[in-house]
Order: structure tokens, then C-alpha cells, then sequence
């Protein structure tokens, strides 16, 4: 089970490599319908496909984001609704988060291919039919692969879906790493929460997501399914919540809602920039949503919410399973 969430996911490319076309084609029945991969049965061509120069709109996150400046708050809501983190497009489709190698390939082993790679973020697992396990490991231990798993093994399937999500998911902390660390977890923990990583992760399987994208203000992330509905995520901690109901009382707020809120059984989606409480722009059909609470290193407050029901005036919580307290 996953331990952190990343800032946002999307379908990448995992790339298979194997000499042999039935192996391939087995593995191109069993995980097609759930990830983006691309399957080779020759390791230079391969090797070709994924040390290629990438195109020139897919330069990485690190080049692609503003400098930080000023308000951090203000920083980390452009880097999150900056372009490349939300496009949709066919360079997204073709970026590669994980490669799949055979250990036994006629030109070169899974190793040596491994050793071959030059992008360090690609995240690398590698089938051993003929290597020995002390080559396995030395080649772990060396950082050339991240993952090894023997095809002898009657779970061989369970345990490499089991490594290509947890790839998956370190591919993308590392990618969004340095926003976290200059920006996001100075206010905003509950990205190392386990508990709530395994209450999201619920979340995503429940309802089939695809990808995800954090966003600010409040704290939420946006959730799109493989059938294409979309959903939001609210994730309120304690704090927020006081925060919100000193603001509601400072702004003399209706009774009934400040009530609803300090109950702690309801969390708000405000409609304003800075995702609280304005009198000038609140109508009675700003929705204020049954919370999830869930309880890790804090306590947290969550509402799942289908996109087609914010701006209708009946609450909607979708999905609230996980491991709750």
C-alpha cells in the first residue's frame, strides 16, 4: 500500500522488454486495459525508444516550473495549475515512469539493458528467469534496478502489478519532490500521512482513477476516472476547519452553517479565490459536504465529491472507504 500521495499522476508509459513475442503478448492481455504500456522483443531498439532526446514540449518538471518567489502559497497555486501538469496529450502519453527488462536477451541481459539507461528517474524492474540471486541483488544494491522479480514465481503477476504501482507512485514523489519540499509540506503534512494515503488509495481504486492533481485552497485533489467522470477529493485538517470557522464568524456568517461546520461532520467547497468565506458572493446553494474523518498522525476530514454535483444545492459523497479510526 502506498505511504504517500504525490502531488498529481497520470497514465506514463511502461515500457517491456523481452525476447520473447508470447511472453509479451501474455503480458499485453493481462495489463492493457489498466496501463500505457509499449512492448518490445529486442533490447537495442528498446534501448533506442527510451534513451531518445525527449520532444521538445516535454522538458520536465523541474525546467517547466515558475521560480519561487514572494507568497508561497501563491507560488505553489501556479505551479499546480501550470500546463504541463494537467495536458492531456500524446508527449504525456509517451513519458516513461517504468521499464520492464528480461534478464536472459540474446544482445545484452536485463542488467547490462539497465545499466543502459541514462534518464535517472525512470524507475526499472527486472525479471529473473536465469540470473542468479546474488546478481539480482548486487544489481539492487547498486541502484541499477529498483525492483526483481523471479518468473518461476506462482504470484509472478500479483507481484509485478504490485512493483509497477509502487514505481509508478515513486516516480511521480520524485518528480514533484522539490515542490513539496520548498513549498507544500511546510503547511500541508498529510502528503507522508500513511493513514491518509490509504484512505486516498481507496479512494482511487473505488472509483477507477486514472490520474489526480492536487490544488490549493483549499487543499483537494481532482480525480478523473478511466470512464472519464471526473470527482474532487477535499482533505481538511483541524486547523483548516478553525480557520474556517474563525473567518465565518468574523464575516457574520449564517448561524446554520457555522454550526454545520465547527460540528466537524460537514466540510465547505466556497467558491471564492482564496477558498473561503465571502458574504458578497455566498448563496444558499454553496454546498457543504458530509465529512469522512480519518485518523493518522492527526485528524483529517474528507469528502469525495462527483464533479456533476457541486453546483447542484443536494450534498453527494461518492466513496468513503479506507482504513478509518
Amino acid at each position: 500500500m502506498k505511504s504517500k500521495i504525490p502531488l498529481f499522476f497520470y497514465p506514463a508509459q511502461i515500457v517491456f522488454i523481452d525476447d520473447n513475442p508470447d511472453f509479451l503478448a501474455s503480458l499485453d492481455m493481462v495489463f492493457s486495459n489498466e496501463y500505457n504500456l509499449k512492448l518490445f522483443d529486442d533490447a537495442v531498439e528498446a534501448l533506442n525508444y527510451i534513451n531518445a532526446p525527449k520532444p521538445k514540449g516535454q522538458q520536465g518538471l523541474k525546467k517547466a516550473t515558475p521560480e519561487l518567489s514572494g507568497d508561497s502559497d501563491k507560488w505553489v497555486k501556479q505551479v499546480l495549475n501550470h500546463s504541463h501538469l494537467k495536458r492531456r496529450d500524446n508527449e504525456r502519453d509517451m513519458e516513461i515512469s517504468v521499464v520492464v527488462a528480461d534478464f536472459s536477451m540474446p544482445t545484452l541481459n536485463g542488467i547490462e539493458f539497465c545499466k543502459k539507461i541514462t534518464n535517472p528517474a525512470i524507475k526499472k524492474i527486472l525479471l529473473t528467469g536465469h540470473a542468479t540471486p546474488s546478481d539480482a541483488v548486487n544489481a539492487f544494491n547498486e541502484n541499477i534496478i529498483h525492483y526483481y522479480i523471479k518468473k518461476s514465481d506462482e504470484n509472478m503477476l500479483e507481484q509485478l502489478t504490485n512493483a509497477m504501482n509502487r514505481l509508478q507512485n515513486a516516480y511521480f514523489q520524485d518528480l514533484t519532490s522539490h515542490i513539496k519540499n520548498e513549498a507544500v509540506d511546510v503547511n500541508t503534512p498529510f502528503f507522508a500521512d500513511a493513514e491518509l494515503a490509504e484512505f486516498f488509495q481507496s479512494v482511487c481504486s473505488e472509483l477507477d482513477v486514472k490520474e489526480y492533481f492536487y490544488l490549493s485552497n483549499p487543499s483537494r485533489f481532482t480525480l478523473q476516472s478511466r470512464n472519464g467522470n471526473e470527482s474532487l477529493c477535499l482533505i481538511y485538517t483541524e486547523e483548516d476547519i478553525a480557520e474556517h470557522l474563525k473567518i465565518l464568524e468574523e464575516e457574520d456568517a449564517p448561524t446554520d452553517l457555522i454550526q454545520r461546520i465547527a460540528s466537524h461532520e460537514f466540510i465547505p467547497l466556497f467558491s471564492s479565490e482564496d477558498g473561503f468565506y465571502e458574504p458578497e458572493s455566498f448563496n444558499h446553494s454553496v454546498q457543504v459536504y458530509p465529512a469522512t474523518k480519518v485518523s493518522g498522525t492527526t485528524n483529517y476530514y474528507c469528502a469525495v465529491i462527483s464533479q456533476r454535483d457541486i453546483a447542484t444545492p443536494a450534498p453527494a459523497v461518492i466513496a468513503s472507504s479506507g482504513k478509518l479510526h
